[in-house]
């Protein structure tokens, strides 16, 4: 089994939930708060503007685009896989589909605008970020999966600051090319943050059903 039982996980979902539909309501309703935070974001951004920016952005902002996140994502599932770890491999495809599919339904409902006045071409809704909801759950994926199978605690330690780092980069990269509000960004973060801890209950709920099911893939085989 990948995760163990622990009571917190439950109380971080409901926190990262309480605080993504607070921030959702708020953003649905154009709550000042929130849109002087975004406006301010925007502004100090927007003096930040060079061509070399706007290059360095536009690459990092590919490298965490939603398809990328996807390839991502598969990669890791299908290496799993091929180890014999097909729990891993059908959780990571389970996290990834039913993430995108409640990101995509949580845009069509609030259709909240993009901001104005874009640097690269960007369709769709602004609320959540997709480029950083994926990167998330990306990053999620690699720290709780991959990065315990290293041995050295001082490089697991090193490699998820870089993720974080880097989760955070992706983030400034869609508010300074205007694709998103900042407002967006952090709502992606408290999304994914929320639906990773579900997964993990469901995960830990239904383990005996889907290792009857992988049990019985293998006497097919």
């Amino acid at each position: 089994m990948l995760l163990e039982e622990n009571n917190h996980r439950k109380w971080f979902a409901i926190v990262y939930l309480v605080a993504f539909f607070l921030l959702e309501i708020m953003v649905i309703t154009n709550n000042f708060i929130v849109t002087g935070f975004d406006q301010t974001a925007q502004h100090i951004f927007s003096s930040m503007v060079t061509p070399f920016n706007t290059k360095l952005f536009t690459i990092i902002t590919f490298l965490g685009s939603p398809a990328m996140d996807v390839i991502y994502l598969v990669i890791m599932a299908l290496l799993f896989y091929r180890i014999g770890r097909k729990d891993s491999s059908f959780w990571i495809a389970f996290i990834l589909i039913g993430g995108n599919i409640i990101s995509y339904l949580i845009k069509i409902t609030v259709k909240r605008s993009r901001p104005t006045g874009k640097i690269i071409p960007a369709s769709g809704y602004s609320f959540p970020s997709g480029h950083v909801f994926g990167t998330m759950l990306v990053i999620l994926t690699l720290i709780f999966l991959v990065l315990p199978t290293l041995k050295s605690l001082s490089t697991q330690h090193i490699i998820t600051a870089v993720l974080i780092i880097w989760l955070v980069i992706v983030a400034i990269s869609r508010v300074y090319l205007r694709g998103h509000y900042l407002s967006d960004v952090a709502g992606s973060m408290l999304l994914a943050g929320a639906w990773w801890e579900c997964s993990e209950m469901l995960y830990l709920k239904y383990y005996d059903t889907i290792g009857n099911f992988l049990k019985l893939n293998n006497t097919n085989q």
